[in-house]
């Protein structure tokens, strides 16, 4: 005759050796997965999302500049999102040629971002912290810091975002002192065709060194005042996004006008 089972082994056959923890997260709107603005950020990629960019900025006024730009987006875990791009300046010489820009931004660049509510929703603006850090193949890194405030406003076809922006060479350089910038990006747009097109505007205010510095070598700032229309144009299939802004340079120093066409595609996700 078998001998009794001991009563701490009773249900030991039935339960499992451990037990494990499922950590979800609460889906983003779709419209929070694609770029909305040229110059405008907000929110956060949802875990395993890519995204890859490609942008052409031109700067038209005396002399025309040229900046491209190739960049890897990557929700990375919930509230974190990491951003990788290579960065291209050109400028136009006296005889109509380009070169490598002197004062452009050619280099590598990293970008983290952290959501601070848990879900699209849940703190009113989605704050988001920003974090940047690029090399200059000429010149100083530089660090940028940025708060991201995005929402629908009155109604959820129009959507808003601002972004408050400070950046700086993280080294003072002889020639530029330290170069710096202090702005607010804003955009708006609306849902004309759902999935498809949305159509609004976008604009930068503050203030720009451009590298400038008096003659004690102190570091100059000048008004930053650009305005204009901009579109994204979505294929139906969400596997091509178009994403294009015209600003006109209100401030002397500004550009009279600067253009952007971003090319993207995203994949991954649930």
């Amino acid at each position: 005759m078998a001998a009794p089972a001991d009563e701490s082994d009773a249900g030991v056959a039935d339960s499992p050796p451990f037990t494990t923890r499922i950590h979800s997260y609460r889906a983003s709107p779709a419209f929070t997965q694609d770029r909305e603005f040229t110059t405008t950020r907000m929110w956060v990629l949802d875990p395993g999302v890519f995204t890859v960019e490609q942008w052409w900025t031109g700067y038209w006024g005396s002399p025309n500049d040229h900046f491209f730009q190739t960049e890897l987006e990557w929700g990375v875990v919930h509230h974190v999102q990491l951003d990788l791009y290579a960065n291209y300046e050109f400028n136009q010489r006296a005889d109509g040629t380009y070169q490598v820009a002197v004062g452009g931004h050619t280099g590598i660049a990293a970008e983290v971002r952290v959501a601070l509510g848990d879900f699209w929703g849940q703190i009113p603006g989605n704050p988001t912290l920003y974090f940047e850090l690029t090399s200059q193949y000429y010149n100083s890194p530089r660090a940028e810091f940025r708060l991201l405030l995005g929402d629908t406003v009155l109604t959820p076809k129009l959507l808003g975002a601002l972004n408050l922006a400070f950046e700086r060479n993280i080294f003072r350089d002889s020639s530029t002192g330290i170069d710096y910038e202090i702005k607010a990006d804003v955009g708006l747009n609306y849902e004309v065709v759902k999935g498809i097109l949305r159509l609004g505007a976008e604009g930068v205010f503050g203030f720009d060194s451009h590298g400038t510095v008096d003659a004690q070598g102190k570091t100059l700032l000048h008004p930053v005042a650009q305005l204009g229309p901009s579109f994204l144009l979505t294929e139906p299939k969400k596997r091509v996004k178009l994403l294009g802004a015209l600003l006109h340079g209100f401030a002397d120093w500004d550009p009279g006008w600067t253009s952007v066409l971003i090319v993207s595609t995203t994949f991954g996700g649930s």
